[in-house]
């Protein structure tokens, strides 16, 4: 019987000790010292991996990678109904992200947890997140459904989730769709599921994609010195339903020519893309020299997609983001 849930420690300010300074250290405490530190109790064996012990800022793609493969090992043991991984909040949604881009996990739970306050602060969120995150993990129904974010007693699908807040306590949020389910105390509920694209098994390295970001007079030139300098894709971190500026769509028709995948994101918190506009750079304009939308992921979500499908060699076309 699946029974064991296993935290796989990643440091963050959720595992930080004060410095002499007075600063917090992210990432002091492992694993082991922060269950302890917690004193968190569990409805069943927890087990405790210590993978990194930094903040989320220096966390890296081949962390993320080497995060992927001991997720897949532990999710074919038998005993293994569910896997935490606790890190810090900056880059929290990009690891749930990929790892729910990366893995089926058809009969495990995976769970991503952080806090944002330091375990030491008065009213911290450290305790009361982690022993939610275990709770889900052990929980049936949340086998299966992907990568799930459980922050501030709600749960989150990994593919519209957003940190909110730089420092209050619910710091997380789904933007037009909410949480797929909450935490109330002893109970966990999962009131809906969000429909995910399918899974792409990363190659060994994950290839350069860079976002480029839209804004009112923004220069054209970052499109083609991010290619010239070593991206082998680009994200269009679009403005509303998916525009650039006019004089973007001439370096963009040059990059599409040659063969360099671009895809189209809003900026904005919570939107579809639309063709609704005949323009010098609508979304309309992008789609027909074979720019592709990414209608429901932002850029950092979008970005680790196309370098899963970039690393695998996969057909670069609508399907990878409909």
């Amino acid at each position: 019987m699946k029974s064991t849930v296993v935290l796989i420690s990643l440091g963050g300010t959720i595992a930080s000790l004060p410095g002499s300074s007075g600063r917090a250290i992210a990432g002091a405490l492992s694993g082991k010292e922060l269950m302890d530190t917690l004193q968190i109790d569990s409805d069943g064996p927890v087990e405790v991996i210590t993978l990194y012990q930094k903040p989320s800022n220096a966390i890296t793609i081949d962390d993320l990678l080497q995060l992927r493969t001991l997720c897949l090992e532990l999710s074919q043991r038998k005993d293994v109904a569910g896997l935490v991984v606790s890190q810090g909040t900056d880059t929290l949604e990009d690891t749930a992200y990929f790892l729910d881009t990366s893995l089926a996990l058809e009969d495990t739970a995976l769970v991503v947890t952080g806090a944002q306050r330091v375990p030491y602060a008065t009213g911290s969120d450290a305790g009361p997140n982690l022993r939610d995150a275990l709770k889900v993990a052990n929980a049936p129904q949340a086998r299966g459904a992907g990568a799930l974010v459980v922050f501030n007693e709600e749960i989150h699908g990994a593919s519209s989730v957003r940190k909110l807040s730089s420092y209050q306590l619910n710091g997380f949020g789904s933007p037009g769709i909410g949480p797929v389910g909450f935490v109330d105390g002893d109970e966990v509920r999962l009131t809906k599921r969000l429909q995910r694209l399918c899974a792409i098994a990363p190659g060994e390295q994950l290839p350069r994609v860079d976002i480029i970001p839209v804004a009112l007079g923004a220069s054209p030139a970052l499109l083609e010195a991010a290619v010239a300098n070593g991206a082998q894709g680009l994200i269009i971190d679009a403005v509303g339903r998916g525009q650039v500026p006019p004089d973007w769509m001439e370096p963009l028709g040059v990059l599409r020519a040659t063969g360099v995948p671009v895809v189209v994101v809003s900026s904005t918190q919570w939107g579809r893309l639309a063709e609704a506009y005949e323009y010098r750079g609508s979304l309309a304009e992008q789609v027909a020299i074979g720019v592709l939308k990414a209608s429901h992921l932002n850029a950092r979500k979008a970005r680790l997609r196309l370098m899963c499908a970039l690393s695998c060699n996969m057909p670069i076309d609508q399907s990878l983001f409909s």
